[in-house]
């Protein structure tokens, strides 16, 4: 090779002015800055900046000067070699100019090298002052740690643990309902709360003709959930009974001021735990929205504009709660508190209107006097419920001898068809001769071997359903073709026929919806809903305006909260079993919202009765995004995330208590350091 190729390889000769070189001088000298290099072919001059903050530790300029030139020269000196070196080759292959862009681009290439090995040792050696004065590596919980801290002292009123206490005035509680968060602690999110529209009406549609009015307390929470790098957090809705109490769940999304749109509902009862994963959807920023449909055609804006508000509208998740006993007084026209202590009549009540929707009209309290004792109504209701469970019994038992006499003819006409066939060979053997068959045959007639037959798979069946299919195996296949006709509960007995049941709770159902048509439980809108109050839909859109106007808009997002399509429950079977943990897959949430239902429609009488205890809980949820962890986004970016979660913060709390961001800082001190940090949040 020539010998250009050698000097073209050492980079070694050109100085690198990138290094990571800080002093510490106390006082700056005016000279030194001024001073002038002798002979320099560049001169830099250190840009001022507003702040009054001497940087005592960066160098000066003219040692800026003199690195910069020295890089310069060195940089000309090997530039020239490598001409003379091009000159003196007795291989022509290439120009001047040529090598000279090669020398260049290699150097660059080493700066480049250089540049990125000195901010990584300067980062490294800034986070290890950092943990040095910390005396730990910061994490995600760490910073959630000192954000709850820091809201306590800042906020007024403070954001409060989600986990909501299902209770009446003066009584024990039935439940807690609260939003986790996936790990070891499973600590509750914290939220900033308000009572909102008081008196108002809430509605849940059951189905096309059936709308249930609730009107209970409302509530409007605000989450600020936080997000550094691709560290995401799982969180779970969690709803617990406790023993000989009962609530219903309601899941779903607001779709105006005053309807919740039900996706899931279920009933927790008898210290059933429920774990419910919900999953965190964040939307683009109202900038990164803008960006994103500047290039696109007018009817394309329109219809992502469109779409986006929807997307807004939909992020409002609510979480509704209705208490079971005091609306089952209401409902069979008992004094408050009368159900307390009266756990079976509950459970009978339940069970009467889930598993066969029975009228209330049955149940309720039918005396002519309401100044009648408590007691005696009391007697009365569970006399009601004592007559109908006869019923259902003697139905039962009907429907199950009527079974057993068709499967008893069945069996008779089939033994018949088989006596007037001639039986297989092999079923008598191989060997045996015709004439011994007719008299085996003709032997078998008569009414000794049916009623033996019938009385063996009677007794097997008392016993269980799959002694009596093994009997009907060993007496022939007629025997088994005339019990894959009966219907056997695995509970056994004369109230385990499953047929019936069906068939009375089908027959029950379609008779409840046929009766909606001509009554259906609507009133007039008009008169049961307040349109004044908050409402809960207006909130994302109003925060994602925020959010562009006063903040920095490239972190925050607004979030969608849904519920998975995998649940997990924890039942105790009986008071002498442990609890078992069993999973609920799509078709078993279906069910368990099918129960719901009848239930809620039953609680209402079909929508003509309004629900007074019930809590409906609405969420909005917002995500400050952060593209590193805690620690580069601190070290690297230089970003303080405290400053910035405190503002998203501020704006949050702003929405949901319908105050200036102001108004919220409880502290003078406090107040006059944010206005200084966030002026256009606090302006106005």
């Amino acid at each position: 090779p020539s010998s250009y190729t050698s000097d073209l390889s050492r980079d070694d000769s050109t100085f690198n002015p990138i290094l990571p070189l800080m002093e510490d001088r106390s006082e700056r000298s005016s000279n030194s800055e001024g001073e002038v290099v002798s002979g320099s072919m560049i001169k830099i001059k250190v840009q001022s900046h507003d702040d009054s903050t001497e940087r005592t530790v960066l160098l000066s300029s003219s040692d800026l000067t003199k690195l910069t030139n020295e890089h310069a020269r060195s940089l000309q000196g090997v530039l020239e070699t490598c001409a003379g070196a091009f000159d003196a080759s007795e291989y022509i292959v290439t120009t001047t100019a040529e090598i000279e862009l090669g020398v260049v681009l290699r150097n660059l290439r080493c700066l480049s090298i250089q540049y990125g090995e000195t901010m990584n040792y300067v980062e490294s050696m800034m986070e290890r002052q950092l943990v040095a004065a910390i005396g730990k590596r910061l994490t995600q919980d760490d910073l959630q740690t000192y954000v709850r801290y820091h809201d306590a002292r800042l906020l007024s009123p403070a954001p409060k643990p989600f986990s909501l206490s299902i209770r009446r005035p003066e009584h024990y509680p039935t439940g807690l309902v609260s939003i986790e968060t996936v790990d070891d602690k499973n600590d509750c999110i914290h939220s900033h709360s308000r009572q909102v529209n008081v008196g108002s009406m809430l509605n849940i549609a059951l189905n096309s003709a059936t709308q249930v009015q609730l009107s209970g307390n409302q509530y409007l929470h605000g989450w600020m959930n936080h997000r550094f790098g691709a560290d995401k957090k799982n969180h779970r809705l969690v709803a617990r009974a406790r023993q000989f109490s009962a609530f219903i769940l309601v899941i779903g999304t607001m779709t105006d001021g005053t309807t919740l749109d039900p996706k899931d509902a279920i009933i927790v009862q008898d210290k059933d735990e429920l774990l419910i994963p919900l999953l965190l959807e964040e939307i683009p920023t109202a900038r990164e929205f803008k960006d994103a449909i500047k290039s696109l055609s007018p009817e394309q804006q329109r219809f992502a504009q469109a779409y986006r508000s929807m997307q807004l509208s939909s992020s409002v998740f609510g979480v509704c709660v209705v208490q079971i006993k005091p609306q089952l007084e209401a409902l069979l026209g008992l004094p408050a508190d009368a159900l307390d202590k009266e756990m079976k009549l509950t459970q009978d009540l339940m069970e009467l209107f889930v598993e066969y929707q029975v009228p209330s009209d049955l149940l309720s309290y039918n005396g002519h006097s309401e100044s009648a004792a408590l007691e005696d109504k009391i007697a009365n209701v569970k006399a009601n419920v004592k007559a109908v469970m006869d019923v259902i019994e003697y139905q039962k038992e009907k429907q199950l001898k009527d079974e057993r006499a068709r499967t008893d003819m069945a069996m008779e006409e089939m033994l018949q068809q088989e006596e007037q066939m001639p039986p297989p060979a092999q079923y008598y053997g191989a060997s045996a001769s015709s004439a011994n068959l007719k008299r085996k045959v003709k032997g078998g007639r008569g009414r000794a071997h049916p009623p033996k037959s019938i009385e063996r798979f009677r007794s097997l069946e008392r016993a269980a359903p799959s002694m009596a299919m093994a009997a009907c195996a060993d007496e022939g296949d007629y025997m088994c073709e005339a019990a894959d006709s009966i219907s056997i509960d695995d509970e056994g007995g004369a109230g385990g026929y499953k047929g019936a049941a069906d068939q009375t709770e089908n027959g029950s159902r379609t008779n409840d919806i046929d009766g909606q048509g001509t009554t259906s439980g609507r009133g007039d809108p008009g008169d049961s809903i307040t349109q004044e109050g908050v409402d809960f839909t207006l909130i994302p859109k109003q925060l994602d305006q925020s959010v562009e106007r006063k903040v920095d808009a490239a972190s925050l997002r607004s979030t969608t909260i849904k519920t998975s399509s995998n649940w997990t429950r924890n039942r105790q079977m009986n008071l002498l079993s442990k609890p078992e943990r069993h999973s609920l897959d799509t078709d078993g949430i279906r069910r368990e919202k099918s129960k719901a239902f009848d239930l809620l429609d039953a609680l209402s009488r079909s929508g003509s009765l309004a629900i007074a205890h019930s809590e409906l809980h609405v969420v909005v949820a917002m995500t400050h995004c952060f593209e590193k962890d805690l620690m580069g986004t601190v070290i690297r970016d230089n970003v303080n995330p405290i400053e910035k979660i405190e503002c998203s913060t501020l704006l949050l709390a702003s929405a949901v208590h319908g105050v200036s961001a102001r108004e919220l800082v409880c502290d003078a001190n406090e107040l006059r350091r944010l206005r200084m940090t966030m002026p256009r949040l606090l302006e106005g």
